[in-house]
């Protein structure tokens, strides 16, 4: 997650500096999605590395959830309201 979100201007000017062949349009075009990516990513608490699970993946293995093995997260929650254990 990033602490600090980019302004589009700022990403647009750092992408025509890269690649000075992109069309304005195309430039601009990308910051907007990359602004709008970085927002994503901090609304829905995605981290950038798998060391440390965050957001839903965080609540789904509190959940009991372990992607190794067939049990999915619906599983777990119906599990859970039959107070079973898994």
């Amino acid at each position: 997650m990033k602490l600090e979100i980019e302004n589009y201007n700022k990403i647009a000017k750092e992408l025509k500096e890269e690649y000075s062949k992109l069309s304005d349009f195309e430039v601009l075009s990308l910051a907007i999605q990359i602004q709008r990516n970085q927002i994503l990513e901090n609304g829905l608490v995605v981290s950038s590395s798998d060391k440390h699970p965050v957001g839903l993946e965080a609540i789904a293995i509190a959940l009991g959830y372990e992607g190794n093995k067939s049990i999915t997260i619906t599983d777990v929650l119906r599990n859970i309201a039959n107070r079973e254990e898994v």
